[in-house]
């Protein structure tokens, strides 16, 4: 679990594309700081992109899933280091306020070569959440949700057995990753229209970690 800063909480959230984590996470951050929790919310993806793009490694996050493993890893290691440290400054920034921050990620990534951990343990380690919080919708709807969202940059999971398949392996991986730093893991639903119940679900495991 976290042991980074005493009052500061940190939550990794997951789930596949389409799933609603964005809007659920908007819930539960207006949940936490109606109670006077200080709340960020960090995009792991976000950071990665910058980092590749200030260096000129890669353009665009399809550019990211097209280099190779080891690369990768590479970038994810440094990526979580800076995280880490962005995490670990943010109760200087908020005193007198217990801090969450959640952390928003892939815990699997599909790739032309399969699907690679997106919390392998040389991020997780440097992460130290306290809990993942996998956000789970029905299939039919996060399909739906994806159609109807042109914005999105991938649709890898638009097909009702794909999500079926990759939220049994969300689970798996998030469990996985969990262990390494004896973290708990959390199954919140997100069903149709229900975003601020699953919102305010998400806090309440905050306030209990």
């Amino acid at each position: 679990m976290s042991d980074m800063v005493q009052g500061l909480k940190v939550v990794v959230v997951v789930g596949v594309a389409g799933v609603g984590k964005s809007t659920v996470l908007s819930h539960a951050r207006s949940a936490l700081e109606s109670e006077g929790y200080a709340v960020e919310t960090l995009n792991y993806g976000d950071f990665m992109l910058r980092y590749v793009i200030d260096r000129g490694i890669a353009a665009s996050r399809d550019e990211i899933r097209r280099l190779p493993l080891s690369e990768q890893r590479g970038i994810q290691a440094a990526v979580a280091r800076e995280l880490r440290d962005y995490i670990e400054g943010l109760p200087a920034k908020h005193p007198g306020k217990d801090v969450v921050v959640f952390v928003d990620t892939h815990a699997t990534i599909k790739t032309a070569t399969g699907f690679w951990p997106g919390l392998p343990e040389h991020v997780v380690k440097e992460l130290r959440p306290d809990t993942i919080v996998v956000v789970e919708a029905d299939p039919t709807s996060v399909v739906g949700r994806q159609s109807r969202d042109q914005s999105r940059y991938r649709r890898d999971y638009a097909d009702v057995e794909v999500v079926k398949e990759t939220m049994s392996l969300v689970r798996m991986f998030s469990v996985a990753s969990a262990t390494l730093v004896g973290a708990s893991v959390n199954i919140v639903k997100n069903e149709e229209g229900e975003a601020e119940n699953a919102g305010r679900a998400v806090a309440e495991i905050v306030k209990g970690i």
